[in-house]
């Protein structure tokens, strides 16, 4: 097969109840202080590693490495509102994971292992797991945001297991990309 397709390696948030949460989340983000782009319910993700447009030659094999991941699943808790790079200057606003963050980034560094037998390069930025929830596109108050966001630093969304990985087609869109499940690889 020849071509390419956009793609990143994430973990799904598959619950509802727990996206519902998110999108009350979002209704509190105001308005007033920021033009924000939420991001749709069905979208909300952890992203893993954003490949860009990847040879499709390339996705089987990316699969086979990563089916060697020995991590087990593991409980999260999901929580705490942040925002990139940060509340005073926010591009990105994020929900983050209040506890076993770090066996997060354990699986992070063991996929990143796999994938650099492939090529690729470790990232430079220390991985931080969260959801990207809205992306803001001018900040029209900047206090009052960093005061909204501030509000929502402690809250809590739940909790869910990260049992597997799944690569995702982004497809580019006017109306906003649409995401395709490539394939997923469970956690042992």
């Amino acid at each position: 097969m020849r071509g390419t397709l956009r793609a990143f390696l994430s973990v799904d948030i598959d619950d509802q109840s727990l996206l519902s949460r998110i999108t009350n989340i979002q209704t509190r983000l105001d308005a007033r202080t920021a033009k924000m782009k939420l991001v749709e319910k069905e979208k909300i993700h952890f992203t893993w590693r954003f490949f860009g447009e990847t040879p499709v030659s390339r996705i089987e094999s990316m699969k086979e490495v990563m089916s060697r991941i020995r991590s087990s699943s593991f409980e999260i808790r999901i929580g705490g509102v942040g925002a990139f790079p940060s509340a005073r200057r926010p591009r990105v606003i994020w929900i983050g994971v209040t506890e076993n963050s770090d066996k997060m980034r354990s699986l992070k560094a063991e996929t990143d292992d796999l994938l650099a037998e492939l090529g690729y390069s470790r990232e430079a930025r220390k991985f931080h797991p969260h959801a990207t929830i809205a992306r803001v596109r001018n900040v029209l108050d900047r206090n009052l945001l960093q005061e909204n966001l501030e509000s929502m630093a402690g809250i809590d969304v739940g909790s869910m297991i990260v049992g597997n990985l799944r690569l995702t087609k982004s497809t580019l869109t006017p109306s906003g990309p649409i995401y395709q499940t490539v394939w997923e690889v469970e956690l042992k």
